[in-house]
């Protein structure tokens, strides 16, 4: 199959990279402020969509109107209205990174219901990735896994923001009450030190994920041990991960990963926090 990728920035090289590694794709890089315009010819199998949120819709609908499998980085887009417009192409799907994490492999393979998240994503700050707040930029992930893991529809959000560095909000907290159950979600990108951490709670376990370090601790509280055991984590590259469902999905193999509804969903609890500041 033979693809294009948009957008050589610091997720662009990532994909570039884990691209270049594979033998059952060839890809041409599309980054006309870089000088590298879209090639003529015949459209691709496939469009990977890395480019600044702002110019993900511009960039994505008429490729998606064509017809072309679309991988497009989070968030989906800069506006609902966008999103919405994004979503309703079956053949989409979102870069929404955690859900490959291979920390959390082993929380899925329990089977268990989470009734209470509480994720911690910090970062020291950056100027790129400032078009948009810091709910768009980190705490979207996060966002997604709750409503992911937990389930919805949403009940309540409450939330406080901070602005330091740009105009919007670069500290947030927010508490969000879902039919699943309930997350709190802080997130900063003024930080000195980096940091994604994920605590799960479910009937009898309790665990505690770092998804950076990639280590996993499960405390069996339901048969009244409260010493944390570390749990095994699989060694796997969640981009590659991501890339072999996104391209099984394009040849018809499989369902599309992440598909535009969810991170539509995702989006717009975003805004509901945004609003709820």
């Amino acid at each position: 199959m033979r693809g294009r990728l948009y957008g050589h920035g610091h997720m662009g090289h990532i994909h570039a990279r884990r691209l270049s590694e594979r033998d059952d794709v060839t890809f041409d890089i599309v980054d006309p402020p870089k000088g590298q315009p879209a090639p003529s010819g015949p459209l691709p199998d496939f469009a990977i969509i890395a480019s600044p949120t702002t110019t993900h819709a511009a960039v994505a609908l008429p490729l998606l109107r064509a017809g072309v499998a679309c991988l497009i980085e989070k968030p989906l887009a800069a506006t609902l209205a966008e999103a919405t417009a994004l979503a309703a192409f079956p053949r989409l799907s979102v870069g929404h990174i955690e859900r490959f994490n291979p920390t959390l492999a082993p929380v899925r393979a329990a089977a268990g219901r989470p009734r209470y998240l509480q994720a911690e994503r910090l970062s020291p700050f950056q100027r790129r990735g400032t078009d948009v707040d810091v709910i768009a930029d980190l705490m979207i992930h996060d966002i997604d896994l709750a409503l992911w893991l937990l389930g919805g529809p949403v009940r309540e959000v409450r939330a406080l923001g901070v602005g330091v560095m740009t105009g919007g909000a670069d500290i947030v907290n927010a508490r969000i009450e879902l039919d699943g159950g309930v997350a709190t979600l802080t997130a900063s990108r003024v930080s000195h030190t980096p940091s994604r951490s994920l605590r799960l709670v479910e009937e009898g376990t309790y665990w505690s994920a770092d998804l950076r370090a990639r280590t996993l601790h499960r405390v069996r509280w339901g048969e009244q041990q409260l010493a944390p055991e570390p749990v095994p984590v699989p060694p796997a590259d969640a981009i590659v991960a991501q890339l072999d469902a996104f391209l099984s999905a394009v040849r018809g193999e499989e369902d599309y990963p992440c598909p535009g509804s969810e991170a539509l969903a995702a989006l717009s609890l975003a805004d509901q926090i945004r609003r709820a500041l």
